[in-house]
């Protein structure tokens, strides 16, 4: 529980504890007074005349204001304390809560008032029943909380001027609240017009960004410019945005941070995957580029976008069930699957793929010629592939333990048990030209074995 909660908590506390101590202190105030009256309303029952009766009521409705005043005193008494003991003046929602209380214990004390005023009421009743009657006995079958008619009304009117007194804070207070409220609609109103402003604010900056990406960013010619500054305008644009609204939020509204607080401890449990997904974005920017070649789970695809939550991949393989169906189709795969899926990153070392190509000789004694044949063509063909791979794995594996040696383009071969020989080509392709690269090797290939007269086997390896 956080110390704003706990220091309400203790405000309504100390609220109600001083309200119960109002009725402790006129307690104390009755037992003083209750004599005195008793004695003016005992000499009042005995005057026979007007004249006689006149001076003592003074007396008793002097005695009476004198009560109500010091009534009067303590309950003013409370509120003020509780006022000293606030400790956000500016805290509407507090103000407004602990008001509420103080009408609530008001209401509270004038029902007890009132409950205590009606028994007096129903005992005095007795009283009246004894003078009428002249008989001069209480009745034995009730329980009465005085023992004299002069004493009960001495108690009433003393409660009266009580009732009186809560009756005259109830109204004040019932006004103060109900201006706490007005301001409490103020306020919300306030903050409606504010979320709204917001609001329209956002879509005003979201209408401006995709309208400078349409008409400028996407007409830059140059692809890897125009992805780059339509990425980078993008981030700055909406970062700037989100500070800006967080600064406007917590300086004009400060009381919302402990709100604020909570509910970013629950988007947070609930935006878990979204988060892991921007995590994942920080490893995935330095080990990805686009254009690279990837696996991620059980799709390969070449990467056209790299997003905080998810990337962006155009299928380039596809599984043994569906081999070619899904190739060239886009999909996003979201960034969090790098932390559970196996991740495989073709470029992580070079641009290059070891490629193997057999091929069969009808005839064993071809076979120096056309060995010498085949690594002139490799060589030719693929000699700068290798010493291209072999600088980037230099240069990529520098924070290793040890760096790859790149192969350079081989030619090996074995006699099979049909008694012809295979060769097996063995070179480095760029990765994504793997196909064009051996057309062009089996056409330079087939070019120069058939002007040696070299035949190709036509069997099945």
């Amino acid at each position: 529980m956080s110390h704003s909660r706990i220091r309400f908590f203790s405000q309504i506390l100390l609220c109600m504890a001083l309200f119960m101590s109002v009725p402790a202190a006129a307690q104390g105030d009755i037992q003083q007074d209750v004599p005195r009256l008793q004695w003016r309303f005992d000499s009042l029952l005995k005057a026979k005349t007007p004249q006689a009766a006149n001076p003592i009521q003074q007396n008793i409705d002097t005695e009476r204001s004198a009560i109500r005043s010091e009534f009067e005193k303590a309950f003013a008494k409370t509120i003020e304390n509780l006022e000293q003991n606030r400790t956000d003046p500016a805290d509407l929602v507090q103000a407004l809560d602990r008001q509420r209380t103080i009408v609530d214990a008001i209401k509270q004390r004038i029902d007890e008032a009132k409950a205590d005023l009606a028994l007096l009421e129903n005992e005095e009743s007795y009283y009246k029943d004894i003078q009428k009657s002249g008989t001069g006995s209480l009745p034995s079958d009730q329980i009465l909380l005085t023992q004299s008619y002069p004493e009960l009304l001495a108690k009433k009117a003393i409660m009266e001027e009580r009732l009186g007194v809560l009756h005259a804070f109830q109204k004040t207070q019932n006004d103060r609240l109900n201006t706490l409220k007005q301001e409490e609609q103020v306020r919300d109103i306030g903050v409606l017009f504010n979320i709204l402003t917001y609001l329209a604010i956002f879509f005003v900056v979201f209408w401006i960004e995709r309208l400078v990406r349409n008409l400028l960013l996407n007409h830059i010619r140059h692809r890897r410019i125009r992805y780059t500054a339509t990425k980078v305008f993008t981030f700055v644009v909406y970062v700037t945005l989100s500070f800006w609204f967080i600064q406007r939020i917590f300086s004009e509204h400060p009381g919302l941070s402990t709100i604020i607080a909570l509910v970013g401890a629950a988007m947070i449990i609930v935006l878990q995957d979204m988060i892991k997904g921007a995590v994942s974005w920080f490893g995935l920017k330095n080990s990805v580029s686009i254009g690279q070649r990837v696996s991620m789970g059980n799709m390969v695809g070449d990467v056209i976008d790299v997003g905080i939550f998810y990337t962006t991949l155009i299928i380039s393989r596809s599984g043994h069930d569906d081999p070619m169906g899904q190739v060239g189709n886009i999909v996003r795969v979201p960034n969090q699957k790098i932390l559970t899926d196996p991740f495989v990153n073709f470029h992580s070392t070079s641009d290059f793929e070891n490629v193997e190509m057999p091929i069969r000789l009808r005839r064993l004694s071809q076979t120096e010629k056309a060995k010498g044949i085949l690594e002139d063509i490799l060589d030719k063909e693929t000699g700068d592939f290798a010493i291209q791979a072999q600088r980037q794995m230099d240069r990529r594996m520098r924070g290793y333990y040890f760096s790859q040696i790149s192969p350079a383009p081989r030619v090996y071969m074995e006699v099979t048990q049909e008694g012809e020989v295979e060769f097996r080509l063995c070179f480095p392709a760029p990765i994504g030209r793997r196909r064009a690269v051996v057309t062009q090797i089996t056409q330079e290939m087939i070019k120069r074995l058939a002007e040696e007269g070299i035949e190709l086997s036509t069997a099945e390896s």
